[in-house]
């Protein structure tokens, strides 16, 4: 795992919220795909917010598509948040893509905009 790579965990009743940070490598794929595996009992939502990723690695982007396995089929719902979201979702399955939000900036604030609903069903 790189070793500037992190997981904040935040839980609110059913909804967990992971905050990636640092370099996504291989090692760090496979510490979040096992972190998202092991709360699938007891949770209906994850967040994973990419915003604080501060460089992904080709292999560790390689790492976390194949090895998704179970997680694209499974009923909890996904939604993944920031300007590296799409760089980790994008080869799902259309009928298991998990939502993607990012902010986008306009002239006057941040704002969130859905560029894509696929809910994780």
């Amino acid at each position: 795992m790189a070793s500037n790579f992190g997981i904040s965990v935040y839980r609110n009743n059913k909804i967990l919220q992971l905050k990636l940070s640092g370099d996504f490598d291989g090692s760090s794929a496979l510490q979040l795909l096992s972190l998202m595996r092991n709360c699938l009992k007891e949770t209906d939502k994850i967040f994973i917010h990419t915003d604080s990723i501060s460089h992904i690695e080709p292999f560790g982007l390689n790492m976390f598509r194949y090895n998704l396995g179970s997680l694209v089929k499974h009923p909890i719902k996904f939604v993944f948040t920031g300007e590296n979201a799409l760089s980790l979702i994008k080869t799902w399955p259309d009928n298991g893509r998990p939502e993607l939000k990012v902010k986008q900036e306009s002239r006057y604030h941040y704002q969130n905009k859905t560029l894509e609903e696929h809910p994780f069903y």
